[in-house]
């Protein structure tokens, strides 16, 4: 499954960290902050000019800011790949085992274009959701766990809630139980602490779709999920809901988040209804930033 977004062309990637000057860990950190080909070249082009540290020629050049690159700095150890054959997370997740994978280099695309909008009062944004035109929802599903993976990665304590309550999937890629989750949550009430899950990767925790319930299409009505997860902004940097195909119900399960990414797929997705999907989104403030396109 190949992936492609709209959106990366436009990528601002951050660059590698002072101080790592050895290739092997400028390789990493490259890998860590979705660093390009590219751009690496004119960074250590930079370097040999004027002798100065990797990441201050990439401050200098503008692929990031001091913030960034103390950022890195702080993550170089934190980048956190599963051995091949770990069974605590299913291959399809390939961020967590393989980070020169192309969906993982996606993944890391997509987390650049996420953290670098911000809300209309100026604050990061936070409440992300991932929402396909298909009724294929597995590409959709692998993708957005992907994304949460290469968030937590990247230092973001990231909470991954699974909006398939009628067809839950992201429990079984991380290999999780599905006794509780946001079936639970929405219907009964009580805390998202006490019911997500930790997963093998550290810091991404995941809310599990939960048990069926007959009102599933009630759950999501007056903005009630954004709501529920707006008190979790001191508690989880990003929140990423991986909402399912694009039906009325699990649109209306976006409103009120802070963003959205619209999945669809080459020669198969209708433009028609992309198009309308983004346009029911941006109606009820949900904010589209742009689409990814699977072949």
């Amino acid at each position: 499954m190949r992936l492609r977004s709209s959106e990366t062309a436009n990528v601002v990637r951050p660059a590698v960290a002072p101080g790592a000057e050895a290739p092997s860990q400028r390789q990493l950190l490259g890998k860590l902050l979705s660093l390009s080909p590219e751009a690496h070249r004119q960074i250590e082009h930079r370097q040999a000019e004027t002798g100065v540290l990797f990441g201050e020629a990439a401050v200098e050049l503008g692929f990031a800011t001091e913030e960034q690159v103390r950022r890195a700095i702080e993550l170089q150890q934190g980048f956190t790949v599963l051995p091949e054959g770990d069974e605590r997370v299913d291959p399809l997740v390939v961020a967590a085992f393989a980070p020169d994978d192309p969906i993982a280099v996606t993944a890391r695309d997509i987390r650049a274009i996420v953290t670098r909008d911000v809300r209309p009062d100026g604050s990061p944004l936070q409440g992300i959701a991932m929402i396909g035109i298909d009724d294929e929802t597995l590409h959709t599903t692998v993708l957005t766990a992907n994304l949460a993976v290469a968030c937590a990665q990247a230092g973001y304590s990231t909470l991954l809630v699974d909006g398939g309550i009628s067809a839950p999937r992201q429990h079984g890629l991380f290999r999780l139980p599905n006794r509780t989750g946001l079936s639970t949550l929405l219907s009964s009430g009580g805390r998202v602490e006490a019911i997500a899950q930790t997963t093998a990767i550290p810091g991404l925790s995941l809310l599990s779709a939960g048990p069926s319930v007959p009102n599933a299409s009630e759950l999501f009505d007056r903005q009630r999920l954004a709501n529920t997860l707006d008190p979790l902004r001191d508690h989880y940097g990003l929140v990423i809901f991986d909402a399912g195909p694009a039906s009325a119900t699990q649109l209306e399960a976006c409103f009120g988040l802070d963003a959205a990414i619209i999945v669809a797929r080459r020669n198969r997705s209708d433009a028609r209804a992309l198009r309308n999907a983004a346009a029911v989104l941006q109606e009820h403030a949900t904010p589209v930033l742009g689409s990814i396109l699977i072949d």
